[in-house]
């Protein structure tokens, strides 16, 4: 009778842990739920309100880039479907950083469709942390890492390059991305920056965080330049009151001053913070 019992609280957990594992939450506006759009002939918006994530099309697959908090990013999926895309295409899934509301979603989506997943190993170590720490509806599972990405690796899918800067500050793990994209079928240079905000503590983060933007400056401006600016964070790049603009033709994600106006709002946050960090 005992391990009778025992096996019902067993099975009855295993249910439970199961139902947390599948569960995906109402597409509500106060759970940030956006209806996915697109912005370029190959780059799609698939984030929610405070956290972008990015789908590229390429000739051999999709790539998302960032996957949202968990349980949020179980969106990410049928938003692929709304688009006219097909998730079981997503090859890979690239993660800019280590916290849970880039991450956290990720290990669902790889569990489901096989894509092979890209971080930094410092990023792999924060995302293993934040795990650890997660705990309700946001616990979420560390994704399998198949490749650590390295200051200035390439990853070739199909025919699209990405290529990869280590950018510390946010944390120390943190990359950005460089690549292009297509509107009406002419390319344009595109950059994420991996980590916007100064919420971390230490001054040799600060340090760094000063140093990455100046270098990132750098590598924007070089020809051609970054025109368009996909922020890990949507407000920081005006995705959403972009795409409410009439555009009269124009692409409004296309802005080669905006992204310069975008790192002097991250430089500005790097002054304060380092500042901070040196009266300490």
């Amino acid at each position: 009778m005992k391990y009778s019992i025992l096996l019902i609280i067993l099975l009855s957990f295993q249910s439970f842990a199961l139902e947390q594992v599948e569960f995906i939450p109402e597409k509500t506006e106060k759970n940030g739920y956006v209806e996915p759009f697109q912005m370029f002939d190959d780059l799609y918006y698939v984030g929610d309100k405070w956290v972008s994530a990015y789908l590229i099309t390429t000739s051999d697959g999709l790539v998302l880039v960032d996957s949202l908090e968990s349980p949020y990013g179980r969106w990410i999926p049928e938003n692929i479907e709304k688009l006219g895309l097909n998730p079981k295409d997503l090859k890979y899934i690239i993660i800019t950083h280590g916290h849970s509301d880039h991450v956290g979603s990720a290990e669902y989506i790889q569990r489901k469709y096989g894509s092979k997943l890209i971080i930094s190993y410092e990023g792999s170590l924060l995302a293993k942390s934040q795990s650890e720490k997660s705990k309700g509806k946001n616990q979420f599972v560390p994704p399998r890492v198949d490749k650590f990405a390295q200051d200035k690796d390439e990853l070739v899918v199909g025919n699209k390059r990405f290529k990869f800067y280590s950018t510390p500050g946010h944390t120390k793990g943190t990359f950005s991305i460089d690549f292009f994209v297509k509107n009406k079928g002419t390319e344009h240079r595109a950059f994420i920056v991996g980590g916007n905000g100064t919420n971390f503590n230490g001054l040799d983060l600060a340090e760094k965080y000063v140093q990455s933007v100046e270098r990132i400056r750098s590598i924007s401006q070089a020809t051609p330049a970054v025109e368009v600016n996909l922020a890990s964070h949507p407000h920081l790049a005006q995705i959403f009151a972009r795409k409410a603009k009439p555009s009269e033709g124009m692409n409004p994600f296309i802005d080669k001053d905006g992204f310069q106006d975008f790192l002097d709002v991250l430089e500005a946050r790097g002054a304060k913070k380092l500042l901070e960090e040196q009266s300490k």
